[in-house]
């Protein structure tokens, strides 16, 4: 395949999933890992909020996720993220930005 119909083709594809407010993946390594992502957005009168989340699991069966959400609007944008870890443990952390 050309470089020119690859380029072509990625357009495409990026032109059809740039209206969809929902978007969702999975990908299977060789292994039988997989990696589901989610991303939704929400936009109006000059704010948005975009929510994704993230779950890898093993071949073994052992899952981790992560989660994401940013708001932003009025000059400002706040970012949190939480994620759990195979073994249950937890982690997460909140940023806000102003303009």
């Amino acid at each position: 395949m050309s470089t020119s119909l690859r380029l072509t083709a990625a357009l495409f594809a990026l032109a059809i999933a740039l209206p969809a407010a929902a978007q969702s993946v999975t990908v299977t390594g060789n292994n039988g890992g997989t990696i589901q992502k989610n991303r939704e957005c929400l936009r109006g009168a000059g704010s948005a909020m975009c929510q994704t989340s993230a779950t890898a699991t093993t071949a073994n069966g052992q899952s981790a996720t992560r989660n994401r959400t940013r708001v932003t609007g009025d000059g400002q944008s706040t970012t949190s993220v939480s994620r759990m870890g195979p073994n249950g443990q937890t982690g997460g952390r909140t940023r806000q930005v102003t303009r």
